[in-house]
């Protein structure tokens, strides 16, 4: 049995973690790219849509449904600091400025953002063909796998990659399939807190927000899971429970 580093010593896997490596430097130049002439579009630093922010309508928590939203708190907030009003501060340029480009610099740019694309688009369509719905796929085998609660990590986790690649079809197609995700219910017995707020509840919230606000079931699901998080946080000093036992 190889040890790992003889394992990364042989030609071909070593081939295989260059290009991997290369894949994801790809993809952050690229989404570097995009989001920098997002941001330069705005004094602020926010996109602005010329489509008024559609707002879900609120649940019925009536409705003889189990509602994360109803389970009574043995240690409720009392008190909640204010978020600031006013006019936000303009905020730093951190982007690097670009002085103009040539043709030649301008062609190699564009090849390699097709580049990139490219290899997200093939990496979706195994998604979509062999793990649709599930949190994973396997990269080898093609099996999928449940490792995130079961609700479709990796399609909520690409949701703001779709819009930034403007696979704007893809990026609907996923909008309406996460109407299906029941954050009431999981096969795990134990839910890993940090991964379900960074992967869906920053899913949500980040396609929600670059998107205008025009997809009112993104802000929807983020709520649904928000009142579900929230009961990880029921503690005497609100510090959240990291490893949850939900059924507990």
């Amino acid at each position: 049995m190889l040890t790992l580093p003889q394992w990364i010593g042989t030609p071909t896997k070593r081939r295989i973690l260059i290009g991997v490596t290369g894949v994801c430097l790809l993809c952050l130049i690229y989404q570097a790219s995009t989001l920098a002439d997002i941001l330069s579009s705005s004094k602020h630093g926010l996109p602005k849509s010329k489509q008024p922010v559609i707002l879900p309508p609120k649940p019925n928590l009536n409705d003889g449904k189990f509602h994360w939203e109803n389970v009574e708190l043995h240690y409720p907030v009392t008190s909640v600091v204010s978020l600031p009003t006013g006019r936000p501060s303009p905020m730093p340029r951190i982007q690097h400025k670009f002085t103009t480009e040539s043709m030649a610099e301008e062609t190699e740019r564009l090849r390699r953002l097709d580049a990139v694309k490219e290899a997200f688009q093939h990496s979706w369509k195994g998604y979509k063909d062999r793990a649709w719905m599930a949190d994973e796929v396997a990269p080898l085998s093609g099996a999928s796998y449940n490792f995130f609660g079961g609700w479709a990590a990796s399609l909520v986790d690409a949701l703001d990659t779709l819009w930034i690649m403007d696979m704007k079809d893809e990026f609907d197609e996923a909008v309406a399939a996460i109407e299906s995700i029941d954050f009431t219910t999981t096969e795990e017995t134990t839910l890993n807190l940090f991964e379900t707020t960074i992967r869906y509840l920053g899913g949500f919230l980040g396609a929600y927000d670059l998107s205008g606000g025009r997809y009112p079931s993104l802000l929807k699901k983020a709520m649904e899971l928000g009142e579900m998080l929230l009961v990880a946080f029921d503690t005497p000093n609100h510090m959240p429970i990291t490893r949850w036992e939900w059924k507990k």
